[in-house]
């Protein structure tokens, strides 16, 4: 038989160790804590409060681009921005197949929705010459793009040419 002495050792020994006569359920739970607290990721979005997270505890050049849902940032995310809009333009075959002699600058009106006379604008020419360099003036409704060929041949703008702009008010 096991004397009292040797019981009480075994029962302060598993007293300690918490799990020697710990009920069934208090091990599950048990378990499961220590499951969570080990795995990666483990907090989500409804473990963090809203605003919790500011930009002084993101380290620099950790959010990317990818990681930010389309259409998730707009012009009252951006301190100081009241608007921002983006568009696309597409010249028409007959202005992307003209060749436009060197230096010479070819105007191209965009309409924008929402573009005010107020506003600044921001225009990125995408074709594959290279030549154009890009201005731009906003005004109601549109954007006056102007595409300054700085080749030293006459160029045309290229079919599937499109220009990108950003029209925000600040």
């Amino acid at each position: 038989m096991i004397s009292l002495k040797i019981a009480s050792i075994m029962a302060v020994a598993a007293f300690a160790t918490g799990s020697l006569f710990a009920p069934p359920v208090q091990q599950a739970i048990a378990a499961v804590i220590a499951t969570d607290v080990q795995c990666m990721g483990c907090v989500g979005t409804s473990d963090v409060a809203g605003n919790a997270i500011t930009g002084a505890k993101i380290k620099d050049g950790e959010v990317k681009a990818a990681e930010i849902a389309t259409d998730a940032v707009g012009a009252t995310e951006l301190q100081g921005v009241t608007k921002l809009l983006f568009a696309k333009c597409v010249p028409t075959v007959a202005e992307a197949t003209t060749s436009r002699p060197a230096g010479t600058v070819f105007d191209k009106t965009c309409f924008i929705n929402g573009a005010s006379a107020d506003d600044s604008a921001v225009v990125t020419f995408n074709d594959g010459a290279f030549c154009f360099k890009t201005t731009a003036d906003t005004d109601n409704g549109s954007v006056q793009v102007r595409l300054h060929n700085t080749c030293p041949i006459a160029t045309p703008l290229g079919e599937g040419s499109t220009i990108s702009i950003i029209v925000y008010h600040k």
